[in-house]
């Protein structure tokens, strides 16, 4: 592992660097981090300008977590000082991306980046970005990081999520994809980005950015720019080579990919979790993984063996209740994905339904379809949560037991009406925070169990 230590900073940053630490006898660095709740013992810590203060006014608690050093445009007795540290964490980023000379994958979508990522990186044995990170600083840490530790060849892959317009070129510029995958577009942060052409415009830069390998999801191929069809590769369940078959009972999914020479190759997995959505995740992870070089049987047991990243579509099976925690996100593509995953779990079915938030314009109309769904579902029961929501209850009509709470406080005081057996899905934007009512239905399983 290398390690970053003052001079080689200094090399690498030139005529950013004003002044060296006062403090002599600093240690050497493992890494870079720009926010205090990410950073690892023996990392220098990147105190960057925000909205509502200075990342220098965090530096004591850097120091407790232990921070090798700090990167600061202010004068500290423990910062190498530069002239600008956002500068010049993007310079160091840059940098580490230069050193790569395996592929970098670049992966972006209105839904289905993050697990596509994880599937991915299992796939290839490949390093990747962790969580949902995406901003430049954060991504910029990434590659300093995969530097540092990995060896140059090994393969990278980083997620790549926008919710304005102009992002996507600013963290192309940094992370510069060898390869790009283009999941899905859908409506999706359309206050930042715009209408659906917008989103499609500005998540499709990742293929023309990407010259060694163009792939894009099924959702997404009808979005794309007609010019890029002939450069880029079409997955996704059903007929075509790559394609896939997927059986939602069994949780198997039955492959049939493209060779670099043209010819067919076939693979069967049971794939680490529930839902056609995890499915074409799972064959663009593999067809990537076939034109990087993986077998598709060794491909195959990674995805099988793959830890997918929490509230995504996650089952808890407590006692007679099969709990879906999908309680990341919420869009009105994932909650039509999200009930289709719910209908096929055990009867009776119900669900707990979020906030679909940053929709701009079409907030009023997207929740109104959603109660439309709802209705047509075959739910014993549906509890909105959220001030938008309160449409999607409105429009939601027929037999079922119908609820709406202003805010997860209130629902948790009347969590005790939830159901306890049958399949119960939990959805909505993160902002509704729906991940704390999960966690206390679990906690409740737990302490019955206990007792």
């Amino acid at each position: 592992m290398q390690r970053l230590d003052l001079d080689s900073l200094c090399a690498i940053l030139g005529d950013q660097v004003v002044a060296l630490p006062l403090e002599r006898g600093l240690p050497p660095a493992t890494g870079l981090a720009s926010h205090t709740d990410h950073l690892r013992p023996g990392e220098a810590f990147v105190a960057l300008a925000g909205a509502h203060g200075h990342g220098l006014d965090h530096a004591a608690r850097a120091e407790a977590a232990g921070a090798a050093f700090l990167i600061s445009d202010r004068p500290h007795p423990r910062a190498l000082l530069v002239r600008d540290a956002a500068a010049a964490l993007a310079h160091l980023g840059r940098h580490a991306r230069e050193q790569r000379r395996g592929p970098v994958v670049g992966v972006t979508g209105s839904v289905g980046k993050t697990t596509t990522k994880t599937l991915l990186g299992a796939a290839t044995a490949a390093r990747t970005s962790p969580g949902n990170i995406n901003t430049p600083a954060a991504l910029a840490c990434v590659l300093v990081h995969a530097w540092l530790v990995d060896a140059p060849e090994r393969p990278l892959v980083i997620e790549l999520g926008i919710d304005r317009r102009g992002e996507m070129a600013t963290l192309l510029e940094l992370v510069r994809p060898s390869h790009g995958v283009l999941t899905a577009i859908a409506e999706a942060h359309l206050e930042g980005l715009g209408d659906l052409r917008d989103v499609a415009r500005e998540k499709s830069l990742v293929l023309h950015a990407a010259p060694a390998g163009r792939y894009v999801g099924e959702q997404a191929w009808a979005s794309l720019d007609p010019a890029l069809h002939a450069s880029s590769l079409r997955i996704g369940l059903g007929d075509g080579l790559p394609s896939g078959r997927f059986d939602a009972a069994q949780r198997q999914l039955h492959a049939r990919l493209r060779r670099p020479d043209g010819g067919e190759a076939h693979v069967s997995l049971t794939l680490p979790g529930l839902g056609a959505p995890l499915a074409q995740a799972a064959l663009v992870a593999l067809q990537v993984a076939l034109d990087l070089g993986v077998t598709p049987r060794l491909a195959a047991e990674r995805v099988a063996a793959a830890r997918l990243e929490p509230r995504r579509l996650q089952a808890h099976v407590l006692g007679p209740l099969t709990l879906l925690d999908d309680a990341y996100n919420a869009s009105p593509v994932s909650m039509r994905a999200a009930l289709d995953v719910l209908a096929a779990l055990p009867a009776p079915r119900a669900a707990v339904l979020g906030d679909m938030r940053e929709l701009g314009s079409r907030s009023h109309d997207a929740h109104a379809e959603l109660g439309a769904l709802v209705a047509a579902a075959d739910l014993a029961g549906v509890w909105f949560v959220g001030p938008e929501s309160r449409r999607a209850f409105e429009a939601t009509t027929g037999r079922h037991e119908r609820h709406h709470h202003p805010d997860v406080e209130a629902l948790l005081r009347d969590k005790a009406g939830l159901p306890r057996r049958g399949s119960l899905l939990i959805k909505g934007s993160r902002s509704i925070r729906l991940d704390r009512l999960v966690d206390a239905l679990l906690a409740e399983h737990a302490l019955t169990v206990a007792s």
